[in-house]
Protein backbone atom coordinates (compact mmCIF):
# COMPACT_ATOMS: atom_id res chain seq x y z
CA UNK A 1 0.00 0.00 0.00
CA UNK A 2 1.32 3.83 -0.86
CA UNK A 3 -0.69 5.43 1.93
CA UNK A 4 0.25 6.44 4.99
CA UNK A 5 -2.08 5.47 7.47
CA UNK A 6 -2.45 6.20 11.48
CA UNK A 7 -3.21 2.95 13.21
CA UNK A 8 -4.08 3.45 16.97
CA UNK A 9 -4.88 -0.04 17.36
CA UNK A 10 -3.04 -3.52 17.71
CA UNK A 11 -0.81 -4.30 14.16
CA UNK A 12 -0.49 -8.08 13.39
CA UNK A 13 2.24 -10.53 13.07
CA UNK A 14 1.02 -12.11 10.20
CA UNK A 15 -1.29 -10.63 7.58
CA UNK A 16 -4.43 -10.81 6.34
CA UNK A 17 -5.37 -11.63 2.80
CA UNK A 18 -8.53 -9.50 1.53
CA UNK A 19 -10.51 -11.67 -0.42
CA UNK A 20 -11.18 -10.60 -3.84
CA UNK A 21 -8.14 -7.56 -3.61
CA UNK A 22 -4.78 -9.47 -3.22
CA UNK A 23 -3.98 -7.38 -0.47
CA UNK A 24 -2.53 -8.30 2.45
CA UNK A 25 -3.43 -5.71 5.85
CA UNK A 26 -2.23 -5.40 9.06
CA UNK A 27 -4.40 -3.35 11.01
CA UNK A 28 -7.99 -2.65 11.40
CA UNK A 29 -7.56 0.79 10.02
CA UNK A 30 -6.07 -0.74 6.80
CA UNK A 31 -8.68 -2.94 6.20
CA UNK A 32 -11.04 -0.13 6.55
CA UNK A 33 -9.34 2.39 4.19
CA UNK A 34 -9.42 -0.89 1.88
CA UNK A 35 -13.42 -1.11 2.19
CA UNK A 36 -13.21 2.33 1.72
CA UNK A 37 -11.63 2.66 -1.81
CA UNK A 38 -12.83 -0.46 -2.60
CA UNK A 39 -16.79 -0.62 -1.62
CA UNK A 40 -18.19 -1.10 -4.91
CA UNK A 41 -16.50 -4.22 -5.72
CA UNK A 42 -16.65 -6.01 -2.53
CA UNK A 43 -18.81 -9.37 -2.71
CA UNK A 44 -19.93 -11.90 -0.27
CA UNK A 45 -16.96 -13.55 -0.59
CA UNK A 46 -15.63 -10.67 2.16
CA UNK A 47 -17.81 -12.52 4.49
CA UNK A 48 -15.07 -14.71 5.75
CA UNK A 49 -14.36 -16.73 8.73
CA UNK A 50 -10.88 -16.54 8.48
CA UNK A 51 -11.64 -12.84 8.48
CA UNK A 52 -13.42 -13.04 11.94
CA UNK A 53 -10.38 -15.24 13.07
CA UNK A 54 -7.91 -12.18 11.82
CA UNK A 55 -9.61 -9.81 14.15
CA UNK A 56 -10.13 -12.26 16.89
CA UNK A 57 -6.40 -13.82 16.94
CA UNK A 58 -4.21 -10.96 15.37
CA UNK A 59 -5.48 -7.91 16.56
CA UNK A 60 -7.41 -8.66 19.57
CA UNK A 61 -10.98 -7.58 18.70
CA UNK A 62 -13.48 -10.22 19.99
CA UNK A 63 -16.57 -8.39 20.43
CA UNK A 64 -16.33 -7.44 16.52
CA UNK A 65 -15.16 -11.17 15.69
CA UNK A 66 -18.56 -12.21 17.84
CA UNK A 67 -20.64 -9.68 16.24
CA UNK A 68 -19.30 -10.68 12.64
CA UNK A 69 -19.94 -14.24 13.31
CA UNK A 70 -23.26 -13.81 14.76
CA UNK A 71 -23.77 -12.12 11.34
CA UNK A 72 -22.38 -14.87 9.29
CA UNK A 73 -24.80 -17.33 11.40
CA UNK A 74 -27.56 -15.27 10.73
CA UNK A 75 -27.09 -15.26 6.66
CA UNK A 76 -26.68 -11.31 7.30
CA UNK A 77 -26.34 -9.13 4.40
CA UNK A 78 -23.09 -7.26 3.13
CA UNK A 79 -23.58 -4.09 4.54
CA UNK A 80 -24.36 -5.11 7.83
CA UNK A 81 -21.17 -7.35 8.00
CA UNK A 82 -18.98 -4.15 6.46
CA UNK A 83 -20.93 -1.29 8.89
CA UNK A 84 -20.21 -3.63 11.93
CA UNK A 85 -16.43 -3.03 11.09
CA UNK A 86 -16.44 0.48 9.92
CA UNK A 87 -18.98 1.43 13.15
CA UNK A 88 -16.29 -0.41 15.71
CA UNK A 89 -13.03 0.68 14.18
CA UNK A 90 -13.84 4.01 13.91
CA UNK A 91 -11.75 4.93 11.06
CA UNK A 92 -14.29 6.63 9.02
CA UNK A 93 -16.68 9.62 10.05
CA UNK A 94 -20.13 9.37 9.75
CA UNK A 95 -20.61 10.71 5.93
CA UNK A 96 -18.13 8.34 4.78
CA UNK A 97 -19.77 5.65 6.75
CA UNK A 98 -22.94 6.64 4.74
CA UNK A 99 -21.77 6.98 1.63
CA UNK A 100 -19.87 3.54 2.12
CA UNK A 101 -23.60 2.25 2.65
CA UNK A 102 -25.31 3.60 -0.04
CA UNK A 103 -22.64 2.34 -2.60
CA UNK A 104 -22.90 -0.97 -0.90
CA UNK A 105 -26.69 -1.02 -1.37
CA UNK A 106 -26.84 0.12 -4.53
CA UNK A 107 -23.97 -2.56 -6.15
CA UNK A 108 -25.66 -5.42 -4.42
CA UNK A 109 -27.41 -6.50 -7.67
CA UNK A 110 -24.54 -6.19 -9.54
CA UNK A 111 -23.29 -9.52 -10.79
CA UNK A 112 -19.14 -10.31 -10.55
CA UNK A 113 -18.37 -9.14 -14.40
CA UNK A 114 -19.98 -5.75 -13.47
CA UNK A 115 -18.34 -5.04 -10.15
CA UNK A 116 -15.38 -6.08 -11.89
CA UNK A 117 -15.61 -3.23 -14.47
CA UNK A 118 -16.18 -0.95 -12.19
CA UNK A 119 -13.28 -1.48 -10.52
CA UNK A 120 -11.29 -1.23 -13.31
CA UNK A 121 -13.22 1.80 -13.96
CA UNK A 122 -12.50 3.28 -10.77
CA UNK A 123 -8.49 2.40 -11.44
CA UNK A 124 -8.75 4.16 -14.63
CA UNK A 125 -10.56 7.71 -13.17
CA UNK A 126 -7.20 7.20 -10.39
CA UNK A 127 -4.65 7.14 -13.59
CA UNK A 128 -3.95 3.45 -12.57
CA UNK A 129 -3.84 2.93 -16.36
CA UNK A 130 -1.87 -0.90 -16.68
CA UNK A 131 -3.52 -2.06 -13.64
CA UNK A 132 -7.20 -1.13 -15.38
CA UNK A 133 -5.90 -3.12 -18.11
CA UNK A 134 -5.37 -6.34 -16.04
CA UNK A 135 -8.40 -5.73 -14.36
CA UNK A 136 -10.52 -5.09 -17.53
CA UNK A 137 -8.73 -8.18 -18.94
CA UNK A 138 -10.27 -10.71 -16.24
CA UNK A 139 -13.58 -8.92 -16.56
CA UNK A 140 -13.58 -9.87 -20.00
CA UNK A 141 -13.42 -13.65 -19.11
CA UNK A 142 -16.47 -13.25 -16.70
CA UNK A 143 -18.51 -11.81 -19.56
CA UNK A 144 -20.42 -14.19 -22.78
CA UNK A 145 -20.26 -11.25 -25.61
CA UNK A 146 -23.01 -13.29 -27.24
CA UNK A 147 -24.84 -12.96 -24.32
CA UNK A 148 -23.96 -9.73 -23.01
CA UNK A 149 -22.39 -8.03 -25.95
CA UNK A 150 -23.42 -3.71 -24.61
CA UNK A 151 -21.44 -5.04 -21.49
CA UNK A 152 -18.38 -6.72 -23.25
CA UNK A 153 -18.10 -3.76 -26.08
CA UNK A 154 -18.50 -1.15 -22.85
CA UNK A 155 -15.22 -2.85 -20.93
CA UNK A 156 -13.17 -3.00 -24.36
CA UNK A 157 -14.07 0.74 -25.15
CA UNK A 158 -12.68 1.80 -21.77
CA UNK A 159 -9.62 -0.97 -22.16
CA UNK A 160 -8.85 1.06 -25.56
CA UNK A 161 -8.92 4.20 -23.21
CA UNK A 162 -6.25 2.49 -20.52
CA UNK A 163 -4.20 2.10 -23.51
CA UNK A 164 -4.36 5.30 -25.20
CA UNK A 165 -3.42 7.14 -21.67
CA UNK A 166 -0.47 4.76 -21.84
CA UNK A 167 0.24 5.82 -25.45
CA UNK A 168 0.00 2.71 -26.77
CA UNK A 169 -2.43 3.87 -29.79
CA UNK A 170 -2.37 1.06 -31.97
CA UNK A 171 -3.50 -1.38 -29.08
CA UNK A 172 -6.08 1.00 -28.36
CA UNK A 173 -7.17 1.25 -31.88
CA UNK A 174 -8.03 -2.28 -31.82
CA UNK A 175 -9.90 -2.33 -28.69
CA UNK A 176 -11.86 0.59 -29.76
CA UNK A 177 -12.94 -0.98 -33.15
CA UNK A 178 -13.89 -4.06 -31.66
CA UNK A 179 -16.10 -2.74 -29.27
CA UNK A 180 -17.42 -0.52 -32.33
CA UNK A 181 -18.22 -3.74 -34.02
CA UNK A 182 -20.18 -5.00 -31.25
CA UNK A 183 -22.02 -1.44 -29.88
CA UNK A 184 -21.81 0.14 -33.07
CA UNK A 185 -21.85 2.99 -30.82
CA UNK A 186 -19.92 6.41 -32.92
CA UNK A 187 -17.47 7.47 -29.48
CA UNK A 188 -16.25 3.93 -29.93
CA UNK A 189 -15.48 4.11 -33.78
CA UNK A 190 -14.12 8.05 -33.35
CA UNK A 191 -11.77 7.01 -30.96
CA UNK A 192 -10.74 4.39 -33.03
CA UNK A 193 -10.04 6.78 -35.56
CA UNK A 194 -8.26 9.04 -33.19
CA UNK A 195 -5.67 6.28 -32.55
CA UNK A 196 -5.02 5.98 -35.92
CA UNK A 197 -4.49 9.32 -36.43
CA UNK A 198 -1.94 9.34 -33.55
CA UNK A 199 0.10 6.15 -34.61
CA UNK A 200 -0.02 5.86 -38.53
CA UNK A 201 1.73 8.15 -41.05
CA UNK A 202 -0.11 10.27 -42.65
CA UNK A 203 -0.04 8.26 -46.10
CA UNK A 204 -1.65 4.97 -44.03
CA UNK A 205 -4.26 7.23 -42.14
CA UNK A 206 -5.48 8.50 -45.43
CA UNK A 207 -5.57 5.20 -47.52
CA UNK A 208 -7.05 4.00 -44.18
CA UNK A 209 -9.65 6.26 -44.43
CA UNK A 210 -10.36 5.58 -47.67
CA UNK A 211 -11.18 2.07 -47.88
CA UNK A 212 -13.22 2.36 -44.54
CA UNK A 213 -15.41 4.77 -46.20
CA UNK A 214 -16.03 6.40 -43.14
CA UNK A 215 -18.60 9.61 -42.88
CA UNK A 216 -17.50 13.06 -42.67
CA UNK A 217 -18.57 14.02 -39.33
CA UNK A 218 -16.96 10.89 -38.04
CA UNK A 219 -13.94 11.84 -39.19
CA UNK A 220 -14.02 15.31 -38.05
CA UNK A 221 -15.43 14.41 -34.85
CA UNK A 222 -11.89 12.49 -34.36
CA UNK A 223 -9.91 15.30 -35.73
CA UNK A 224 -11.24 17.69 -33.55
CA UNK A 225 -10.16 15.39 -30.86
CA UNK A 226 -6.40 15.07 -31.79
CA UNK A 227 -6.29 18.69 -31.97
CA UNK A 228 -7.71 19.44 -28.96
CA UNK A 229 -6.79 16.83 -26.62
CA UNK A 230 -2.75 17.23 -25.30
CA UNK A 231 -2.76 14.76 -22.94
CA UNK A 232 -1.73 12.27 -25.97
CA UNK A 233 1.52 13.59 -26.57
CA UNK A 234 2.28 16.02 -23.99
CA UNK A 235 6.10 15.32 -22.64
CA UNK A 236 4.70 15.47 -19.44
CA UNK A 237 3.10 12.04 -19.22
CA UNK A 238 5.20 9.67 -17.60
CA UNK A 239 4.89 7.11 -20.18
CA UNK A 240 5.71 9.73 -23.07
CA UNK A 241 9.84 9.25 -22.81
CA UNK A 242 9.81 5.56 -22.72
CA UNK A 243 7.58 5.06 -25.39
CA UNK A 244 9.63 7.81 -27.67
CA UNK A 245 11.93 5.75 -27.48
CA UNK A 246 10.39 2.59 -28.36
CA UNK A 247 9.14 4.11 -31.13
CA UNK A 248 12.42 4.44 -32.66
CA UNK A 249 12.90 0.93 -33.20
CA UNK A 250 9.61 1.02 -35.41
CA UNK A 251 10.91 3.92 -37.45
CA UNK A 252 13.93 2.01 -37.46
CA UNK A 253 12.47 -1.30 -39.49
CA UNK A 254 12.84 -2.95 -35.90
CA UNK A 255 9.17 -3.98 -36.32
CA UNK A 256 9.42 -7.47 -34.98
CA UNK A 257 11.33 -6.09 -31.71
CA UNK A 258 8.97 -2.95 -31.43
CA UNK A 259 5.64 -5.15 -30.76
CA UNK A 260 8.35 -7.80 -28.09
CA UNK A 261 9.12 -4.76 -26.51
CA UNK A 262 5.57 -2.82 -26.12
CA UNK A 263 4.77 -6.42 -24.52
CA UNK A 264 7.52 -5.84 -22.32
CA UNK A 265 7.19 -2.49 -21.26
CA UNK A 266 3.24 -2.72 -20.22
CA UNK A 267 4.50 -5.92 -18.06
CA UNK A 268 6.72 -3.71 -16.79
CA UNK A 269 4.30 -1.21 -15.22
CA UNK A 270 1.80 -3.69 -14.27
CA UNK A 271 4.65 -5.30 -12.14
CA UNK A 272 5.42 -1.72 -10.72
CA UNK A 273 1.73 -0.92 -9.91
CA UNK A 274 1.39 -4.42 -8.48
CA UNK A 275 4.23 -3.80 -5.83
CA UNK A 276 3.13 -0.77 -4.87
CA UNK A 277 0.14 -2.65 -3.19
CA UNK A 278 2.21 -4.78 -1.20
Amino acid sequence: MTNLILCNMSTAERPYNVVGLGINIYSAEELCYLIAQNAHTLDHDFMDERLCEFLDKQLNLTELSDKLREILRAKGNLSDFVMAILEEVGYCDADEMRNIKQILIESAGLSPARKHKSRGDNLLRARKFARAIDEYAGTLKKIDADAEPILYAAVLHNMGTAYAKLLLYEKAAEYYLEAYRLNMDDESLIMHIVCCRLYMSREQYDRMLIRCGYSDRIIDSAEAIVKTRDDYSSSSNKYARQLAELKGLKESGMVGRYYEALDETLDLWKREYRMSLT
